[in-house]
């Protein structure tokens, strides 16, 4: 019986550490987060590049594949010094899968961005991020996509049905 009960708890053991350490990631990633949009929303791109690594790939919507932090960084002034700003964006993980020292995360956006003759831009969709664990223990952005769940094509074809 005893033996029964050790062997239980041996194999309980590891989903049970598993589990923690994936609850454990997902709350520092949801906190990266939050500093993340919080930056985007005050045009902080100085916070928002402490956030990613020297080598991150970045592949968003519509734009070519972006290498380096330099070259995001230079995007990302870019979009601080135009006339365009994000008012209010949100991030909500729904799924994180730990791979050695990296980590996937997978969720939803959702964004409303102001701009020149345009009071107010929706938008929403999903992203892939996959964080990198340095060697203080700390995560940063290794890669990043995300894509729209919106589709511009049928937004025109609808506005020019009403048109004619």
């Amino acid at each position: 019986m005893r033996f029964k009960i050790i062997i239980s708890l041996l194999l309980i053991s590891p989903v049970f550490l598993l589990a923690q350490n994936q609850s454990e990631l997902t709350a520092q990633i949801e906190k990266l987060n939050k500093i993340y949009t919080e930056a985007m929303i005050n045009n902080d791109t100085k916070t928002m590049m402490s956030l990613y690594t020297n080598d991150v790939i970045s592949l968003p919507s519509y734009q070519p594949m972006i290498k380096g932090i330099d070259s995001l960084r230079s995007l990302s002034e870019q979009a601080e010094n135009s006339d365009w700003k994000t008012s209010s964006f949100d991030l909500k993980t729904t799924d994180v899968f730990p791979a050695g020292n990296l980590i996937i995360e997978v969720g939803n956006y959702k964004m409303t961005m102001t701009g020149p003759g345009i009071p107010e831009w929706k938008d929403e969709g999903k992203y892939i991020t996959v964080w990198q664990k340095q060697n203080d223990g700390n995560l940063k952005i290794k890669i990043e996509m995300w894509n729209t769940d919106l589709n511009p094509w049928q937004e025109m074809q609808q506005s020019q049905g009403e048109k004619k």
